[in-house]
């Protein structure tokens, strides 16, 4: 059985026998942590089950389509046994892939599990959800989260922006959205697992300045070269 119903029958599992797990046991995995363990800030699990499931890249989507569908607030059936905790673990998971292993949009799997969020979505708004001035975090905090996550999917996602904060922060060259966006393209053409060719880590920008005289704080590609490769091809391109 995937899932457990109480926090008493779950328990964390060893490194060796996450890595042990078939993908789709990960996700469950994933979600049972999501469910039972959401508030506890210093818990380190999801983070050991999430390096895993970035290596099963597209290996987890069938799994994760699956718990998607599952979730159906206008129905209470589709409320019950944590439905909506372990939702939350899969848009967070959607969001994880696309912006750290491999663009979604970049291939069927990842499309089909794009058109399941979405469809969760136009759920989630069937029932009520996403109208102004609702502070329940379903209703507002959980719709609102996923519309974003699916969003981001489409078009510009945080990688995205880190690749250019580090064009401009270590070349000084800038990019509109608009540019931001063919560019993400090019790279999705060229290489859809392009998030995965490097860390990033936040650093001060002193030549972006508030008004409050504080610098932006942003993150950046700890290995540049190549994306500063690829923009030199896809200016060439465009010329």
């Amino acid at each position: 059985m995937p899932f457990v119903n109480t926090c008493a029958q779950y328990h964390h599992k060893s490194e060796s026998e996450i890595a042990a797990l078939t993908p789709a046991q990960r996700v469950d995995e994933y979600a049972n942590e999501q469910a039972f363990h959401k508030y506890d800030v210093l818990d380190q699990q999801r983070a050991l089950i999430s390096k895993y499931i970035l290596r099963d890249g597209l290996r987890a989507l069938p799994r994760m389509v699956e718990i998607i569908d599952e979730y159906d607030p206008t129905r209470e059936s589709g409320r019950i046994d944590h439905r909506g905790e372990r939702f939350d673990a899969m848009w967070m998971l959607l969001s994880d892939l696309d912006r750290a292993a491999v663009r979604l949009r970049a291939s069927p799997e990842g499309l089909k599990a794009m058109d399941a969020l979405a469809r969760a979505i136009d759920r989630m708004r069937a029932a009520g959800y996403g109208k102004k001035d609702q502070h329940e975090w379903a209703e507002h905090g959980r719709f609102d989260s996923a519309v974003t996550a699916l969003d981001d999917t489409k078009g510009i996602d945080d990688t995205d922006e880190a690749i250019r904060d580090t064009l401009w922060v270590k070349y000084k060259l800038k990019m509109s959205d608009k540019d931001l966006l063919a560019f993400s393209n090019f790279l999705i053409a060229r290489d859809p697992g392009y998030p995965a060719w490097s860390e990033t880590y936040d650093i001060k920008d002193y030549s972006r300045v508030n008004a409050a005289g504080n610098p932006a704080q942003v993150y950046i590609m700890k290995e540049s070269d190549r994306f500063y490769e690829a923009y030199l091809q896809f200016k060439k391109q465009r010329l």
